[in-house]
Order: structure tokens, then C-alpha cells, then sequence
């Protein structure tokens, strides 16, 4: 498996900066694929989750949580036990959040009938796992209300982002009268977060109010968030500088690259590192990317620095690792070796022995930076492997599908982290029936890497583990 990393900036702006605004009018590249947090796990869906509604804890700026829906805590002295005390929360039609909203809603996110893209992330739960493969009932895994205002929550294992895991979608509550209902047919959506969702027209727009009835509203201070679907950089920005949008930037509403130079040098640009990371996966189910060393080949063979010097042009990071260094404390390590074109021709020719290459097919998003990155990935395979890689453009839904059902050869992609944690990118590739194991790689020295990583309470001994799991990734390509 090969990975090239950049890490994204996040460019907040604004036109104007009323005293008192009482609208936001922002822009997503493309739709939110869905209205439902269980199935959730792209970054634009994931943003509209958090915006309809509140799970127990928070996300604040600097990556810590905070209570939401829960008003206090208890956990265990063995931190096994986690027990939430609720808050008096209401739904947007009137009714009581409750403790059983909860149980459902997380037991719905395991159930292998229809589980959600991210069931992976409730695995520290004791049994979670288990229930999912379907080795265990439902009623069995350590989730369960305790009267209508208290959740216990029981682990597996002592995970030190538990709290914060319970801050992302798929662990947001849903009404229990809807927990067996698909969200994306229900409407109104009944939400418990700061707004609710007033008008929906596909692929154009989206009015969010806000919920007068969200136990923290008084903190809420605008009334109205308007959401224009915007897939063209250039006219994003072009209804930006004419004062129509408020907010451009980031995953939501990328920047054209002409305009980016430009925008950082007005006053108004303000940028900020995301644990994110653009990566080449490669489908290891299938000839030629089964082999390793086909692998470090087409890896030495790519100029990173060229990418960010000539294309991003936003002061992102070559790879020198696997892990964002946003999710190590801003610490970089030299896994990856550097471009070297005599290397990579060898690994090559030492792999093929003498067979022919079938008809490769990078597959990328439609954007323009991916474009300009895929472009630039076939020219650097082509002149120092000699050889041709056909680029295929898809939408985000496409792109998506193809790399959770795995029918690519190769794809460009990226992915930002879940949670403050690098185990939330490393867990991925412990199993390869993970769904955001997109290459479906498996390798036995690395998963018990990672459950070492997962078991012990000792912070050295843990980020130990982290390392040398990320060593197995980086030279696994």
C-alpha cells in the first residue's frame, strides 16, 4: 500500500462582518449523501450532522470535547464503565431526548443487517465487535439505558478517545419511534441539535433554521444558515467576492488554485492545519498492486515535493510519513523514502520478471486539484517507469462506491480525522473487511500492533506501538 500525504489547509473568510448576523450563507461542493448520522462518513455530510444534532459530548477548536447532550460523567476507576448523566434535551417535535434514543440509535449502528459505514469506530465497546460479525446478540453488547436519563456505555478495552468518539455522527442520537426508518425518506427530520432543516432542493440548496426548542439555544446566534451547492471553484468564488457567500474554503468549498496565491495575501485568509491526508490506494486484491515491490516502485517514482511546490501551492507538507503530524503533535518522521527514479526501475523490473503490465486506471474526484494531481501522477509513472496509467474522473458518490466496494485498480483520495487520535486512521487497516480499508490489505504483524496500541493504558508503551505499526504501513507501501 502507497501513501502520499498533504496536509490541508483550512481557509476561513469572510466579506462582511456584521455586529449582529442573523444568517451564514456558505457553499458545499457537493450534496450531503445523506440526512441519516448513522450512515454519515463524508466530510460534508458529517459538518450537516453536526449542525442538526448533538451527540454526548462536543468538538471543540482545539480538538478536545466537551459535555453536550450529556450534562455529567462518570467513569469507572478501571475506565471501563462510562455513565452519562443526561441532560433535559427535546427533540424538534417536543419530545424528551432520552437514554433509549441513544440505546437504539447505537445498536442500530452495529447491527450487521444494516450497519453504518463507520461501525468500526464503536469497537472498543464491549461486544460491539462481535454483534457486528454476528457472533453475538444485540441485547449482549455493553450498551444500555438505565431509566430515561441515564446511559451506560461498558469497553472492551480502556480507550482513551472514547469521549471524543462519541462526538462524531454515528454516534448521535435519533428518535427511538424512527430508529428502524430510513432518515433520507422522513421528513421533517425530527433533530435535537442548534438547528433543523427548513427546505431541502437537491443538488442546489439547503435552509437550516435554528431549533428553538435545542437545549442550548440561547448560545446560538444566528437564526438561519443557508447551504448553496456549489461543485465550481470559480463561481464559488466569484459569489464570494461579490459579497453572496460569507464562508469559502477547506473540504466544504474548495479554492480554485489560481485564486489561493491571492486570497492568503488579503487580511481575511486565515489558514489552519488539519490532521487530513492525500493518499494513492492501491487494490491489493488484485495483479499488479499484490505485489510489494510493484508498490515501491510506483512510490520512488513520485517527485511529492514536485506536487506541492507546483500544484497545491498552499504550504502543505510532502510525505515523509504515514501519519499526519497534526495527529503527533505536530512531530514529522522520514518513513518514506525519496524520490528515487534507478530505484524505482529496478523494484520494477525485479517484480515483473519479464510479464507484461495489464491497462492501468487511476481514478480520482471531480476537482480541479485532484485533476492537476492525477495528471501530474501519470506524467512522473510514465517518464521514469515508462508506464501509462488511463485517469478516470467520477463524481463523489462514484468515487466512493468504487472504493468501499473495492472495484478499482487505483484511486486518489483523502480522508480527515474522525477524532484526535492516530489510531482513529490506523485502526482502518487492522482488518481487511473494514469498509474504509480500501485496499484490503491485512498483515498480521501490524494488527497486533494495533491491538497492543488498543490494550494498554501506558502512554509510552502505546505510542511505541503506534510507531512501529505505522513502520509496517510505510514499508508495505
Amino acid at each position: 500500500m502507497f501513501r502520499f500525504f498533504s496536509c490541508f489547509l483550512l481557509l476561513l473568510a469572510s466579506c462582511s462582518s456584521p455586529e449582529k448576523p442573523s444568517g451564514l450563507r456558505i457553499a458545499f461542493h457537493s450534496s450531503p449523501s445523506t440526512l441519516d448520522p448513522r450512515k454519515a462518513n463524508d466530510f460534508t455530510s458529517c459538518t450537516l450532522m453536526c449542525l442538526l444534532y448533538e451527540g454526548l459530548m462536543r468538538n471543540l477548536p482545539d480538538g478536545s470535547v466537551e459535555p453536550a447532550l450529556a450534562e455529567r460523567i462518570e467513569i469507572s476507576e478501571d475506565q471501563l464503565v462510562y455513565t452519562f448523566y443526561l441532560r433535559d434535551a427535546y427533540w424538534s417535535d417536543g419530545q424528551k431526548v432520552t437514554a433509549y434514543d441513544l440505546e437504539a440509535s447505537w445498536k442500530k449502528g452495529i447491527d450487521p443487517k444494516s450497519p453504518s459505514l463507520c461501525a468500526y469506530l464503536f469497537y472498543p465497546i464491549k461486544d460491539a465487535e462481535a454483534a457486528l460479525k454476528g457472533e453475538k446478540r444485540l441485547e449482549e453488547v455493553g450498551i444500555r439505558a438505565i431509566g430515561q436519563k441515564t446511559f451506560q456505555v461498558e469497553l472492551e478495552r480502556p480507550c482513551p478517545s472514547f469521549l471524543s468518539l462519541t462526538a462524531f455522527s454515528c454516534f448521535f442520537p435519533i428518535p427511538l419511534s424512527l430508529s428502524g426508518k430510513n432518515l433520507d425518506q422522513v421528513r421533517p427530520a425530527v433533530v435535537n441539535g442548534p438547528f433543523y432543516l427548513e427546505t431541502l432542493s437537491p443538488h442546489a440548496k439547503l435552509v437550516l433554521k435554528k431549533n428553538p426548542l435545542f437545549w442550548n439555544q440561547g448560545q446560538v446566534h444566528l437564526d438561519a444558515i443557508s447551504i448553496h451547492i456549489v461543485p465550481d471553484e470559480t463561481t464559488a468564488l466569484h459569489l464570494f467576492e461579490h459579497s453572496e457567500l460569507d464562508w469559502i474554503g477547506g473540504a466544504l468549498s474548495p479554492i480554485s488554485l489560481d485564486a489561493l496565491a491571492l486570497i492568503k495575501e488579503k487580511e481575511n485568509g486565515h489558514f489552519s492545519p488539519t490532521a487530513a491526508t492525500t493518499f494513492c490506494t492501491f487494490n491489493t486484491k488484485r495483479f499488479p498492486f499484490n505485489s510489494k515491490e510493484i508498490r515501491q516502485a510506483l512510490s520512488l517514482a513520485i517527485n511529492r515535493d514536485e506536487i506541492v511546490e507546483h500544484i497545491t501551492q498552499a504550504g502543505e507538507l510532502s510525505a515523509t510519513r504515514f501519519l499526519p503530524p497534526a495527529l503527533m503533535g505536530g512531530k514529522n518522521k522520514h518513513l518514506y523514502p525519496s524520490y528515487d527514479p534507478a530505484k524505482a526501475q529496478a523494484l520494477l523490473q525485479k517484480a515483473l520478471r519479464a510479464k507484461k503490465l495489464p491497462p492501468l486506471t487511476l481514478v480520482f474526484k471531480s476537482h480541479t486539484l485532484d485533476k492537476q494531481i492525477a495528471q501530474l501522477l501519470q506524467q512522473q509513472w510514465q517518464n521514469v517507469l515508462g508506464i501509462h496509467v488511463e485517469l478516470q474522473e467520477t463524481d463523489a458518490k462514484t468515487h466512493k462506491e468504487l472504493l468501499l466496494s473495492r472495484n478499482y485498480d487505483l484511486s486518489l483520495s483523502n480522508w480527515i480525522a474522525q477524532v484526535n487520535d492516530p489510531m482513529n486512521i490506523l485502526e482502518r487497516f487492522k482488518d481487511q473487511e473494514n469498509t474504509k480499508n480500501y485496499p484490503a490489505w491485512q498483515n498480521e504483524g501490524f494488527a497486533q500492533l494495533v491491538q497492543e496500541a488498543l490494550q494498554t493504558t501506558q502512554n509510552d508503551k502505546r505510542l511505541e506501538a503506534i510507531e512501529s505499526a505505522e513502520e509496517i504501513l510505510a514499508s508495505e507501501m
